[in-house]
C-alpha cells in the first residue's frame, strides 16, 4: 500500500482523460479523410508491398517519415482503415497530456514539487480538453506527434540539468534529433530550445556546470539528424521545398512584408484569448485557450517578467521562439491564418504555470477558506468540458453539413469505398481520375493492395464488369487541383489488385440500366452500371527513350491535335530495373521557338502508385489531357516528355545527352486560301514540291512577290526558298532566303496536295529586273533539282519573270 501511496498516479489519470477526448468521435470529427494523411498511408502501402523505405516525403517536401514507421505495424494488424490512420496520430497527441505534466514537473521543480505538479496537471487537462488540439490529432497527419516528442525532449533535458545524469542528456539529444523526422515545423525546435537554454543560463549561471552534458546532448542530436542534413546538403531544395513549391513564401519575400508580418503577429495574439482564425480549424469561432487558461497565460507572463527563476524564463522564451516560424512564413492563406501546432504545448505550459501561481496565491491567503485555490483546477476542468460541449453541440453539426472543407473527403470517395468493399467478387471499373484521389486510393488499399499495369489487359472480351462513376467526375481533387478526368480511362479492381488501363473509347457495353448510389447523407454521389467489356489492347506507336535512371519510354498514343481542343496523350513507360528515387513526369507541347503552349508536370498518378513501386518490365500507361490554346497559330509543334528528379530539381538525361524525348510532331494546317495566281505554271522541285504559279506587283514598299506552292509528297527536310532579284547583268540586287512563311510553316510539315502561299517584298529602285526562285537545303546548300516542262533548269533555279519598275 505504501508503494501505491508514493507512486504519482496523475500521469495515468491524465492519459486516460486525454485518450478519451482524442478517441471520442474518432471517425466523425472531422468528417472524411485528410488528403495528406492518405498519402502518408500510401507510403506505408509502398513499404509493406514494395519494401520501399521512405525518407523524403514528396507531398510535404520534407524528410519526416517518423509517423510512417509508426503506422506500419498498426496497418499490418488493423488494415488500411480510417480508424487506424487516425488512431496512430490521436494516440500520439494523447500522450502529450502526461508528457506536459512531466515537463512541468521537471522544469518547475525548483519552485516546489507541489507547484510543479499543479502546473503540470492544469496544462495537461487544458491540452486534453482542447477541441482544437484533439481535432488536429484526428487528421491523421504527422504533426500530431510533434508535441509529445518536443515535451519529452524538454523533460529529459531539465531532469538532466537537475540531476546531472549522462543518460538523461543522451536521451534528450536522441529526442531532439528525432523531432526533425516528425514534422516540418519542428525544424525550428532545436533552435528554439537552444535559445531558451541560453536565456535560462543567463539567469542561472549554475546551469553552466552541466556544459559537458549539454555538449553530449548537442552531439547526440547532430548524429541522429545527420542523415537528414546530408540530404539537405546533397539536395538543398529539400530544405526549402515546402515554401518554394507550394503557394507559400517567406514573409520577407513579399512586397508588403511589414503589413503581413504585423497581421500575423496580431492574429497570433488574438488566437490566444479572443478568436482563432485558421483555414484548417472549424473551431475558429473560439480562441486557442479558454478564459481560465488565458488568464493563467497573462499571469505567467507577468510572473516571468517579475521573477528571476530560470525555468520560467526558459518557458516563455521557447514558447515565443516556436511562434516565429509561423510569423515569417505565408502559405497562401489569409495573413491571419496561423499554424502554431508545434508551439501549442509550450503555450499551455505557460498557462498552467500562471494558473498554478494563482492557486498558490489563493492557498496562502489566511483569510480565505482552506483549499480555496483548488477552485482554479475546478474552473479549468469546467471550462474545458464547456468547450468540448460547445464543439459537440454547435460546431460539429455545422462542419458535418458543410462541403468543401480541406480535410473533408468528397462524398464519392467514402461511398465508393463502401460499395466496393461489399462487391469484392466482381470486376469493378472506376475512373483513373478517381483512384488518383489519395483518400480513395488509401481506402481501397484494404482490399486491393496490389497495384500493377493493366497491360496486357487483365480482362477478356465479353467479361462482365461493374462501372462505378461519380456524378461529377471533373470536380477538383481534395487538394484543389483539377481532377485530371479523361473519358474512358479506367482502373480495374479485381481479385485484390488495382490495374491501370490506358484510355479505351468504346470499351464499355452497357447490359442493364444504371443505378444511383447515395452518399452517407443521402446525396446522390455515383452511378452503378452493369456492363460488358469490349475493349481491345490499345495499339501504341513504338518509341525508345531510355532515361539514365532506368525508366524507358517505349510507346505513345495521342488523339488529334486541334486548336481549342484538348489532346489526350498516353505514354507507355517501362522500368528496366527497380527505380531508386521518386521522379516526376513532364509532358509538354512546344512551338517552333521551343516555348511551351501546353504541358503537365506532375507526380505520376499523384503519388497513388509511385514510380519506385513499379515492377521492372511492366509497361505502365500514363495519360494526360493537354489543353491546346484556341489561338494556336499554323505551324509545327513538338510533343516532348521527360523525367524530373524531384529531389535535385534536375531533368534526367537520355544517353544522347538530351533532357527530354521528342515523342511526336504535330502541325496546325494553314487555313484554305482561295486566291489564284496571276501567272500559272507547273514547275517541279525535287519531285516533292511544285510551284503552281505566282503574282508580281509593284507597291510603295517595293516589289511584291506571291508564290503559290503545292506539296506533291511529304518533303524530306526543311527547305529554304530563295528569291533573287537580278539586274540586266545577272547581278543580284535583292534577295530573300527563308523558309516558307519565314519559317512559320516549314516544308517538312507539308502534306501531299496541300497549298501554301508564300509572300516576299523587295525594296528595290526603279529599273528592269529578273526574278529567280528555287529551293535548297540549308545544311548543305544543295539545291533541289528544278524541272519545268520536263527539262531541268540551269543552276536549278526558275526564272519567274522579267519586270520593269517605274
Amino acid at each position: 500500500m505504501r508503494i501505491f501511496r508514493r507512486y504519482d498516479w496523475r500521469p495515468i489519470i491524465l492519459l486516460s482523460c486525454s485518450l478519451t477526448t482524442h478517441f471520442l468521435r474518432l471517425l466523425t470529427s472531422p468528417p472524411g479523410i485528410n488528403g495528406d494523411a492518405a498519402r502518408l498511408g500510401l507510403y506505408v502501402l509502398d513499404l509493406l508491398k514494395c519494401n520501399l523505405w521512405p525518407f523524403y516525403i514528396k507531398h510535404q517536401f520534407a524528410a519526416h517519415p517518423f509517423v510512417i514507421y509508426l503506422q506500419t505495424p498498426v496497418f499490418m494488424v488493423f488494415g488500411f482503415k480510417l480508424a487506424a490512420l487516425r488512431g496512430v496520430t490521436a494516440f500520439g497527441a494523447a500522450l502529450a497530456a502526461p508528457a506536459i505534466y512531466y515537463a512541468c514537473r521537471e522544469t518547475l521543480a525548483d519552485q516546489g514539487p507541489r507547484f510543479a505538479r499543479r502546473a503540470g496537471m492544469i496544462a495537461a487537462l487544458g491540452l486534453a480538453l482542447s477541441p482544437f488540439f484533439t481535432l488536429f490529432s484526428r487528421y491523421g497527419i504527422e504533426g500530431a506527434w510533434a508535441p509529445v516528442v518536443e515535451l519529452l525532449s524538454v523533460t529529459l533535458l531539465w531532469r538532466a540539468f537537475r540531476q546531472g545524469h549522462w543518460i538523461d542528456f543522451f536521451f534528450a539529444g536522441v529526442m531532439i534529433g528525432l523531432s526533425q523526422y516528425v514534422y516540418i515545423v519542428a525544424r525550428a525546435f532545436p533552435v528554439a530550445l537552444a535559445g531558451a537554454c541560453l536565456v535560462a543560463i543567463l539567469f542561472d549561471r549554475r546551469l553552466l556546470v552541466r556544459w559537458r552534458g549539454l555538449a553530449l546532448t548537442a552531439f547526440t542530436a547532430i548524429i541522429v539528424t545527420m542523415p537528414q542534413w546530408l540530404l539537405y546538403i546533397r539536395a538543398p531544395y529539400t530544405f526549402v521545398g515546402r515554401m518554394h513549391e507550394t503557394a507559400g513564401r517567406f514573409v520577407f519575400e513579399l512586397p508588403n512584408a511589414v503589413a503581413v508580418f504585423g497581421a500575423k503577429l496580431a492574429s497570433q495574439l488574438m488566437m490566444l484569448g479572443w478568436r482563432w482564425d485558421n483555414a484548417y480549424n472549424p473551431y475558429s469561432g473560439r480562441p486557442l485557450l479558454d478564459p481560465v487558461l488565458f488568464v493563467g497565460l497573462l499571469l505567467a507572463f507577468v510572473s516571468v517578467l517579475c521573477s528571476r527563476y530560470a525555468p520560467q524564463k526558459f518557458g516563455l522564451t521557447i514558447a515565443t521562439l516556436m511562434l516565429v516560424p509561423d510569423l515569417i512564413t505565408f502559405e497562401g492563406l489569409s495573413p491571419s491564418a496561423t499554424r502554431v501546432y508545434s508551439a501549442v504545448p509550450f503555450i499551455f505550459m505557460l498557462a498552467g504555470m500562471g494558473c498554478a501561481t494563482l492557486w498558490q496565491w489563493l492557498d496562502n491567503r489566511p483569510h480565505l477558506p482552506a483549499r480555496m485555490g483548488s477552485l482554479v483546477l475546478v474552473a479549468v476542468i469546467l471550462a474545458g468540458v464547456e468547450s468540448q460541449w460547445d464543439f459537440s453541440r454547435r460546431v460539429m453539426p455545422q462542419v458535418s453539413a458543410t462541403d468543401g472543407l480541406e480535410w473533408r473527403a468528397s462524398l464519392i470517395e467514402i461511398t465508393e469505398a463502401n460499395y466496393i468493399a461489399e462487391h469484392l467478387d466482381e470486376a469493378i471499373l472506376i475512373p483513373t481520375s478517381e483512384y488518383q484521389r489519395t483518400p480513395l486510393a488509401f481506402l481501397l488499399a484494404e482490399h486491393f493492395p496490389d497495384r500493377a499495369s493493366g497491360m496486357p489487359m487483365p480482362l477478356n472480351p465479353g467479361e462482365t464488369v461493374t462501372v462505378v462513376s461519380p456524378l461529377e467526375p471533373e470536380r477538383a481533387t481534395t487538394e484543389g487541383q483539377p481532377s485530371g478526368y479523361i473519358p474512358d480511362e479506367w482502373v480495374l479492381l479485381k481479385e485484390g489488385g488495382a490495374y491501370f488501363l490506358p484510355p479505351l473509347p468504346g470499351a464499355i457495353e452497357p447490359v442493364g440500366s444504371s443505378q444511383t448510389l447515395l452518399a452517407q447523407n443521402e446525396v446522390p454521389a455515383a452511378t452503378i452500371l452493369p456492363a460488358r467489356w469490349a475493349g481491345l489492347q490499345h495499339q501504341s506507336q513504338p518509341l525508345s527513350a531510355p532515361f539514365e535512371n532506368g525508366l524507358d519510354l517505349v510507346g505513345y498514343h495521342t488523339t488529334e491535335f486541334l486548336p481549342g481542343q484538348p489532346v489526350t496523350v498516353t505514354l507507355y513507360w517501362q522500368p528496366q530495373y527497380k527505380i531508386a528515387a521518386d521522379v516526376e513526369i513532364f509532358v509538354q507541347i512546344l512551338d517552333q521557338n521551343s516555348s511551351v503552349i501546353a504541358g503537365v508536370h506532375d507526380w505520376p498518378l499523384r503519388g497513388t502508385y509511385r514510380v519506385r513501386a513499379w515492377t521492372p518490365g511492366d509497361t505502365m500507361p500514363l495519360s494526360y489531357s493537354l489543353a491546346v490554346p484556341a489561338d494556336t497559330a499554323p505551324g509545327p509543334y513538338r510533343l516532348i516528355a521527360g523525367v524530373f528528379d524531384l529531389i535535385h530539381r534536375t531533368r534526367i538525361l537520355l544517353p544522347t545527352g538530351e533532357d527530354f524525348a521528342t515523342v511526336k510532331t504535330f502541325k496546325v494546317a494553314l487555313p484554305p486560301n482561295t486566291s489564284v495566281p496571276a501567272h500559272r505554271l507547273n514547275a517541279d522541285f525535287g519531285g516533292m514540291i511544285q510551284l503552281r504559279g505566282y503574282t508580281l506587283a509593284s507597291r510603295d514598299e517595293g516589289l511584291h512577290v506571291r508564290l503559290f506552292w503545292q506539296a506533291m509528297d511529304v518533303p524530306d527536310a526543311d527547305y529554304t526558298v530563295f528569291v533573287h532579284v537580278a539586274d540586266a547583268n545577272d547581278g543580284i540586287v535583292a534577295q530573300s532566303d527563308a523558309q516558307p512563311l519565314f519559317g512559320r510553316y516549314p516544308t517538312s510539315i507539308w502534306s501531299p496536295g496541300e497549298s501554301i502561299l508564300d509572300e516576299r517584298v523587295f525594296p528595290v529602285p526603279a529599273g528592269e529586273y529578273q526574278l529567280f526562285v528555287g529551293l535548297y537545303r540549308l545544311e548543305t546548300l544543295e539545291r533541289l533539282p528544278a524541272v519545268l516542262d520536263g527539262l531541268r533548269l540551269p543552276d536549278d533555279r526558275l526564272l519567274l519573270d522579267t519586270i520593269k519598275l517605274p
